[in-house]
């Protein structure tokens, strides 16, 4: 497991116990202190790389930097970038359901940074950390972010009108729902899924903005 995660985040730890209690979850009640304590660091370390990394490379003013700062450490990044370092297959859980969780696996990259933070100090973790968001640091798009409350803006400067959003259904087992949002406005529509209902109307909303854009 720690040789697994060590070669794929490109960096071995001096101590290695660092690295294993970052990858047993909260949930297991024993190991909820050492975790906790180095996703709280984690998080602002992560915080802290992101704010540098767009002050250097973006220009504008406050409102903008904080939108992309955002969009950095936001817990949909930090989750992707933990499935993409296969977090989610050796992370020690209280049940394998929790394995997959997007919370879950942002505190758990989190702590991970926390880790290596303690293990080889700040300059090794924003080495690591521009590694890891490289792809999210190049590809933002200001139009992918914040996408309920873009259509909202354009929709009422347009019109004064206000996004509608319909609970389609709710299917799948308890611990691993499936969420079908529909949202409606200028007199066109867009439907999404998603893992809970926040993430289905905001595809729904990225959607439906794209179709009033692009149209």
């Amino acid at each position: 497991m720690i040789r697994k995660i060590e070669n794929n985040l490109n960096y071995k730890f001096k101590d290695k116990e660092l690295l294993s209690s970052a990858l047993s979850h909260s949930s297991i009640k024993s190991k909820a202190i050492p975790f906790e304590r180095l996703e709280f660091l984690g998080d602002r370390i992560l915080a802290i790389v992101a704010a540098e990394y767009i002050f250097k490379q973006f220009e504008g003013d406050e409102g903008v930097m904080a939108k992309m700062h955002a969009a950095f450490v936001c817990a949909d990044s930090c989750s992707k970038i933990a499935s993409k370092l296969e977090i989610d297959k050796v992370i020690k859980t209280a049940g394998k359901h929790l394995m997959k969780n997007e919370k879950v696996l942002c505190d758990a990259m989190e702590a991970v940074l926390g880790a290596i933070f303690i293990d080889g100090g700040f300059e090794k973790s924003k080495e690591v950390i521009l590694r890891l968001w490289r792809n999210i640091f190049e590809n933002y798009n200001e139009l992918e972010q914040e996408p309920k409350t873009k259509l909202q803006e354009l929709c009422q400067a347009k019109t004064g009108q206000i996004p509608i959003y319909s609970l389609i259904s709710i299917t799948g087992p308890d611990h691993n729902p499936e969420f079908i949002v529909s949202v409606s406005v200028l007199g066109k529509a867009a439907q999404a899924a998603g893992r809970s209902r926040k993430v289905a109307e905001t595809a729904a909303a990225r959607l439906l903005l794209s179709k009033i854009i692009f149209k």
